[in-house]
């Protein structure tokens, strides 16, 4: 019988094994302090790069009529966030008024399921499913603007995440006529 554990060392060998190698890290260090020093100061980090890390932005709405309501439904939590997040900051790059992230109610689906079809009924399996839903409210906007923006996120939307969105049209009453 074999085992797949290397091969034990004795105390000598693995003192020789260290030795080399904290001599050739210091000679490692020695080489660099006789060449030119390590500049250690951190880059210049420019907005662009720390504008992901921060909250979307958002406009304020102006006159405060909603014109489309983004329905965004998933399984995994983590995801719908961070595509609500990506949703938020499109329209902002659009220049359209967007609400906050409103979280609705989780639906919570259960069903047992029989683990063997004939004899064994009393031996079965429980699951679950929840459905994480999500809402979006866009203010004050022309509707093709909307309509880009609804197209943008449905060409990058990830598997997992059901969008519906509903928009509102607001004619003037010269159109009427």
């Amino acid at each position: 019988m074999f085992s797949l554990r290397p091969a034990a060392r004795s105390a000598s060998q693995l003192s020789i094994a260290s030795r080399i190698q904290v001599r050739s890290f210091s000679n490692a260090l020695v080489r660099s302090k006789e060449a030119e020093p390590l500049d250690l100061t951190p880059p210049e980090v420019s907005k662009l790069s720390t504008e992901a890390f921060e909250a979307p932005q958002r406009l304020p709405a102006t006159h405060g009529i909603t014109v489309c309501n983004l329905h965004m439904r998933g399984y995994l939590p983590q995801q719908l966030d961070f595509y609500c997040d990506f949703a938020q900051r499109a329209a902002y790059h659009l220049g359209m008024p967007c609400s906050g992230i409103v979280r609705l109610p989780t639906q919570t689906s259960h069903w047992t399921v029989i683990r063997s079809p004939f004899v064994h009924k009393k031996s079965q399996e429980n699951f679950e499913r929840k459905t994480h839903k999500r809402l979006l409210q866009i203010k004050d906007t022309h509707p093709d603007v909307v309509q880009r923006w609804l197209q943008y996120l449905t060409m990058n939307a990830p598997a997992g995440i059901g969008l519906r969105a509903t928009t509102w049209e607001f004619e003037s009453p010269k159109d009427k006529q």
